[in-house]
């Protein structure tokens, strides 16, 4: 029993030493210096990653904004059309059928806006891609169906 006390004894001291060795030609090598800066680099890296992706987002939210923006003024454009169109109406300088076309045109603008509008909300809240360029496309769309029918308003009250 001894004698096996003594070589545990002797391996645990000769097993010592070789970590012992390694550790200081590890140290003496530059090693923890070499790891310290590895790590140093790839902390530098995620956080220039971390800072790529904020002014993403930053962008993204300007965008979004952006379209957001684009959307009210249509609305408030097409809701100013409603109440001149209303007007033209009721004092006679445009005919039933002549409205009833135009606010046709109108309520399909409007109803064309409030998907616009779920969709740039959606976009929100997922959080992530790029600003959907048929989403752009569309909105530009929109913008000139609304001008187009501004015109066909103006002309049709000037009657």
């Amino acid at each position: 029993m001894n004698r096996m006390a003594a070589v545990l004894l002797l391996a645990g001291t000769f097993g010592s030493a070789c970590t012992y060795i390694e550790e200081r030609r590890d140290l003496m090598s530059g090693g923890p210096q070499r790891r310290e800066a590895t790590a140093q680099a790839e902390l530098d890296a995620e956080r220039q990653r971390a800072a790529g992706l904020a002014a993403q987002k930053s962008q993204r939210e300007r965008e979004l904004d952006e379209v957001n923006g684009r959307l009210t003024r249509a609305q408030a454009s097409l809701d100013d059309q409603n109440r001149r169109l209303a007007a033209a109406l009721k004092a006679k300088r445009i005919s039933q059928a002549k409205h009833d076309e135009l606010k046709r045109s109108i309520d399909g603008l409007k109803s064309d806006a409030g998907e616009l509008r779920a969709r740039n909300d959606a976009d929100r809240v997922r959080r992530n891609g790029p600003t959907d360029a048929e989403k752009l496309k569309k909105l530009q769309e929109l913008e000139q169906r609304r001008r187009d029918l501004e015109t066909a308003l103006q002309a049709a009250v000037s009657r």
